[in-house]
């Protein structure tokens, strides 16, 4: 006899098929079946009854931290036979796309700096008199901008520093540069525009990853912070049930690299014949 399966229950198609005695079914009849084995659980991933997969899933997300073992033990499975096919579904589990911890990330206080292309001229006078840039009183008179998607810092060096707002796109900084320099007709020239845009380097960021549980107590790993500017942050005030990773980068770095830019301009100006533009190996 002919059956088509439709979630918990076996249903025999509605006319046009003969039954193990011969005669035609003239309406649709159910028969009733048990979904489940012999052990109480369905094998079917879409039924909708009560299956393994789904009943581990449940138990791992209560707490990730589960084995096989402890797994087996808490829905009364027998380990010795199931500890390879929960083992497995455990490993889904980890990999599902709805669990996985480093596709599920918010960034936010993204700052970074820029350069002013030097063969471009801006006038500051005429960026704080259209009353887009204001005056700061500060000792090195930068120019502040801001608006919705984050402020500007312009120093008399040339060096723009970035901050953008939450949340953060890879094309943010690039749109406030835009915002504060193009649209206020300040650099009109695309080439130069094209070239600051390329320039653009990350400063720091805070990047939040989602636990799901909370700890105890907050736990701060600052001991790498000096020297690789790596700050962990576990079940903060701020972010309770996340895990929050604040890189920045060291002041040490950025001053070594301008040395090394230095150094470069240097070689160049006394052996032009030799090019320099290939960037230098650290490593190496």
């Amino acid at each position: 006899m002919l059956q088509v399966w439709e979630g918990s229950q076996y249903r025999l198609p509605a006319s046009g098929l003969q039954t193990s005695s011969g005669e035609k079914s003239s309406k649709v009849r159910e028969k009733s079946r048990s979904p489940f084995s012999a052990d109480g659980y369905s094998y079917c991933k879409n039924g909708n009854s009560v299956s393994i997969r789904q009943s581990v899933f449940e138990k791992l997300d209560e707490n990730p931290l589960l084995t096989a073992k402890s797994l087996c033990g808490s829905l009364g499975l027998p380990y010795g036979k199931y500890r390879n096919y929960v083992a497995r579904l455990r490993c889904e589990w980890k990999y599902y796309r709805r669990n996985e911890r480093g596709s599920i990330c918010s960034i936010h206080a993204w700052r970074g700096w820029a350069f002013i292309p030097p063969e471009v001229s801006v006038d500051r006078a005429t960026a704080v008199s259209s009353g887009k840039w204001t005056q700061s009183r500060a000792r090195n008179k930068w120019l502040l901008f801001k608006n919705s998607l984050g402020r500007l810092q312009w120093f008399q060096t040339n060096r723009v520093n970035i901050y953008c707002r939450k949340p953060v796109s890879p094309s943010g900084a690039i749109q406030l540069l835009a915002h504060g320099f193009a649209w206020t007709n300040l650099i009109t020239d695309l080439n130069a525009l094209k070239e600051m845009f390329n320039g653009i380097k990350l400063k720091g960021a805070h990047y939040v990853f989602p636990l799901g549980f909370r700890l105890p107590q907050p736990i701060v790993v600052d001991l790498f912070g000096p020297s690789n500017g790596i700050v962990v942050k576990l079940s903060d005030r701020s972010h309770p049930f996340g895990l929050e990773l604040q890189v920045h980068y060291p002041d040490w770095v950025e001053r070594n690299e301008r040395t090394l830019e230095d150094i470069r301009g240097l070689l160049r100006n006394s052996f032009p014949e030799r090019d320099y533009s290939k960037k230098l190996d650290y490593i190496t």
